[in-house]
């Protein structure tokens, strides 16, 4: 059992406020935050305490939802990501214009009736995520690039989203001018970049993930690359697939493999399930990424994409 902060059982407790528990646990880190409200969601701001900004490079905003399903601890969905993230912000090492957002309404099922579900998954436009790359604009972010992380505690390979590709081809869109094809490109650029960046520290894997909030930045016109970790044999598989599993269906979590998936959205997902090597790795990520300057689009004014939805 790895060891966890005195914050963190709490987190887990099945009435927790989560998102007061964030706003403590970074304020006994030293880290300033703030409470941001969107569609009765609670979204908390935060930059790392060892942050430098410039404006003539994009702001990476590394992001994590903190609401879970009812009835799961939610260890591995998505605890795992919160306390990794809280551990980045508190450590004072160096971070390049890197912006982290708790996010909340990621899991839809968790305030909608279970007939709802189905309807539901179909639209990320309800995620919380939508509504925080709305509210982009009136943060005074420019051409913001957003990397979700979401399940992030088992494992020793990085999986990276191919969820653009995925909205791309449901709306027949393979690329060319449009704005949508424009952001696969941008996903595309991201993920290049970041397997640049991990060449040699890690296995990698381009995959569709069923779950995460890049569908809801996307849509708010916003480029995102949801990252995920898993063990190498069923990163492997995964990818493996080219295209969305038939046992990704939202409303029968039983039927989720790779194992690591089958645990999510029960009683199951605790602590027990967490990997030194997934830690280790998502450190390692943040490290470099954290560390990445790309330059900004020359424009006079801030470049704000417009939605998709």
């Amino acid at each position: 059992m790895m060891d966890l902060p005195q914050w963190f059982a709490p987190f887990l407790a099945p009435r927790a406020d989560r998102c007061e528990a964030l706003v403590l646990a970074l304020e006994a880190g030293g880290v300033g935050c703030r409470v941001l409200e969107l569609s009765g969601g609670r979204f908390v701001v935060a930059w790392p305490k060892g942050s430098t900004h410039d404006p003539r490079y994009r702001v990476k905003v590394v992001t994590a939802h903190h609401d879970r399903v009812p009835g799961t601890p939610g260890a591995l969905d998505n605890s795992a990501a919160c306390l990794q993230l809280v551990d980045f912000l508190s450590s004072g090492r160096p971070a390049f214009n890197t912006l982290v957002v708790f996010t909340d309404h990621e899991e839809l099922g968790s305030r909608l009736s279970p007939a709802a579900v189905t309807q539901a998954a179909t639209a990320p436009s309800d995620q919380g995520s939508y509504e925080l790359g709305r509210a982009f604009p009136g943060m005074g972010l420019r051409a913001p690039m957003v990397f979700p992380l979401d399940v992030t505690g088992r494992g020793d390979a990085l999986i990276l989203s191919l969820a653009a590709h995925g909205l791309a081809g449901r709306r027949g869109h393979g690329g060319g001018s449009s704005a949508l094809g424009a952001l696969v490109a941008e996903t595309d650029d991201m993920a290049n970049t970041i397997s640049k960046l991990m060449a040699g520290r890690a296995p990698l894997f381009r995959a569709m993930v069923p779950f995460g909030e890049d569908l809801g930045f996307i849509l708010a016109g916003v480029p995102a690359l949801a990252v995920t970790v898993l063990p190498r044999d069923e990163a492997d598989a995964l990818a493996s697939l080219g295209g969305l599993p038939a046992w990704s269906s939202p409303v029968a979590p039983g039927l989720r493999t790779p194992e690591t998936w089958s645990q999510l959205h029960g009683p199951n997902d605790t602590p027990a399930l967490y990997t030194a090597s997934a830690f280790k790795l998502v450190a390692r990520f943040l490290d470099r990424l954290s560390a990445l300057r790309v330059p900004a689009p020359v424009s006079s004014s801030p470049y704000y994409p417009a939605p998709l939805a």
